[in-house]
């Protein structure tokens, strides 16, 4: 990952060092299951607890082996010394690899969640913060009718909560690992040996196994990130649409000394939103990777294993990005109250229209002549005042006053029930 987007909790969890330190803890956890059940002598795990494994010493090995997993394994045995054949007995890379990537990608999924609390947090604290703000909603980018700030905020943190719950599911089922050796038979390893070990690691055994953790686990993780990504996206995509000249009801804090433009001494620009918005683009493209790396020849090849090395630690950098990002985006935004009532008044011929028609629906007007007349004065641009009269005229009928109908959301306790 990039320095821009790179986050240091992320990168401690997929650094290279935690990675072979994580591999050196199956390793440990398996021998001393072994030594557990009388299979290998006891004082190994202690002192593979005691060996340190540097990065650039595997790296180093690698360039003879051109295998990391097996450099590795060359190295702890060397270290340990004496019973260190027991090291790696009867498994095979996968299981030590696949194995470490479930706690790598727990541990990632542990702190987005802690980040993904915080922005729930500032979001639901928006909502209620916002409650009673009218504001002109809208429809495919038109006027629409009166709705509530607080209404969208709360939209949006429920979807987020959702996104929440789809990593919560996924990473049930990416806690699975699997030390029954090549192919999964196993045919040295137990499935009691392998059981006792992952219980060490907080992890279940693969049922049915082949050489790998299946990776429909790893896709359902991506995917939740993805969809997670895209729920960024939209709220980002919102907040430059209310940043916009035109509308200009909500704005991304400046700061002093910012520059919008290095030619525009005027612009504003929605940059945080937009980073969003194109950070989205490439977490989606990870979705559809994390999918096609399903598909693997029988047993297992490792068309995965490049991909996954960029994939994985990249997904979590950039939904931690956007995470924080986001929080800090809404925490800082700036409401524009004063334009949100000239909005408000401006579309308040169009925001009424439903109103009308229900109206003269009830009261035994046709619908369709209804519907063609409302819609013919207001394309004429009449105001709110002269298409209540006009219509009144019309159909013979007084109309009571709907432009203040709304004006008003439920009470708090019932608004703040509505986030539980």
């Amino acid at each position: 990952m990039i320095d821009r987007y790179l986050n240091p909790e992320i990168n401690s969890i997929w650094d290279d060092q935690n990675k072979f330190d994580t591999w050196k803890l199956v390793q440990e956890k398996y021998v001393e299951t072994l030594e557990e059940l009388n299979v290998a002598e006891n004082g190994i795990a202690k002192k593979i607890n005691q060996s340190v494994v540097q990065k650039d010493e595997v790296y180093k090995q690698e360039e003879i082996t051109n295998h990391d997993l097996a450099s590795f394994v060359d190295i702890l045995q060397k270290k340990v010394g004496e019973g260190s054949n027991w090291i790696h007995y009867g498994l095979t890379s996968s299981d030590i690899v696949d194995t470490a990537n479930s706690i790598l990608i727990m541990q990632s999924l542990d702190y987005v969640k802690d980040l993904i609390n915080d922005l729930l947090s500032t979001l639901q604290e928006k909502a209620v913060q916002e409650k009673d703000t009218s504001i002109i909603g809208r429809t495919h980018g038109v006027y629409a009718e009166e709705t509530f700030l607080g209404n969208i905020f709360g939209n949006w943190h429920l979807e987020v909560a959702r996104g929440l719950n789809r990593l919560e599911n996924s990473k049930n089922n990416i806690s699975f690992g699997k030390l029954s050796g090549p192919v999964g038979n196993h045919s040295v390893v137990t499935s009691e040996i392998e059981k006792l070990t992952l219980e060490k690691l907080n992890l279940k055994p693969e049922q049915f196994a082949n050489q790998i953790v299946s990776r429909d686990r790893y896709a359902e993780v991506v995917s939740s990130l993805g969809i997670l990504a895209s729920t960024y996206e939209r709220i980002a995509t919102n907040i430059r649409s209310y940043q916009r000249s035109e509308i200009s009801e909500m704005f991304e804090s400046f700061k002093d000394g910012q520059k919008g433009s290095s030619a525009m001494p005027h612009k504003k620009n929605p940059i945080g939103s937009e980073r969003i918005a194109g950070l989205a683009r490439i977490m989606r493209s990870y979705v559809s990777t994390s999918l096609e790396n399903m598909v693997l020849w029988n047993e297992r090849d490792i068309s995965n294993s490049s991909v996954e090395r960029i994939m994985l630690p990249d997904t979590f950098h950039l939904i931690s990005f956007m995470s924080i990002e986001l929080n800090l985006i809404l925490k800082h935004l700036v409401i524009n109250y004063e334009q949100i009532n000239v909005n408000l008044e401006d579309a308040k011929n169009k925001s009424v229209s439903q109103k009308y028609l229900s109206y003269l629906v009830n009261n035994g007007v046709d619908r369709d002549t209804a519907y063609r007349k409302i819609q013919e004065e207001i394309f004429n641009n009449l105001s709110a005042e002269e298409l209540k009269k006009e219509l009144e005229k019309e159909f013979k009928l007084e109309f009571p006053d709907f432009e203040n109908q709304i004006n008003k959301n439920v009470d708090e306790k019932t608004f703040k029930d509505r986030f539980q």
